[in-house]
């Protein structure tokens, strides 16, 4: 008889702990899913953001292209403008001339310009080193 009682309290207690361990699983699953269902919202969040961000990508660099094409035909215009006014040209020789170091004679001789202005060009591109 006393047997039978300790049996059957072993009994109870091992169908309550069956009982609280079937629960805590219960619980703990419905946490994970929980759990996973909200790493999930925010991995569909930053997929958005990435979306996003790979698009904006995009249409920058195709901005950048053409800025890039726009600057190289201002680029391409102001050398040939350049080259078109021969006075130009002349200051832009004295210029070249100054920074190889050439003396106002070499200069005023070469590029038929006045002192005033040889001097000037020489003081300017001096004043930049």
């Amino acid at each position: 008889m006393i047997i039978d009682i300790v049996s059957l309290g072993v009994s109870l207690i091992a169908l309550v702990s069956a009982i609280s361990f079937g629960l805590r699983i219960k619980r703990v699953r419905q946490e994970s899913e929980e759990r996973i269902n909200e790493l999930q919202g925010k991995l569909d969040s930053i997929r958005k953001q990435m979306i996003e961000l790979h698009t904006g990508t995009i249409g920058m660099g195709q901005r950048l292209q053409v800025i890039e094409g726009g600057m190289q035909q201002v680029n391409d215009r102001q050398q040939e403008l350049t080259l078109q006014d021969p006075e130009r040209r002349l200051y832009s020789r004295a210029a070249k001339m100054v920074e190889l170091g050439a003396d106002l004679d070499e200069v005023m001789n070469e590029c038929e310009l006045p002192k005033a202005e040889a001097e000037l060009l020489i003081s300017l591109r001096k004043g930049r080193v």
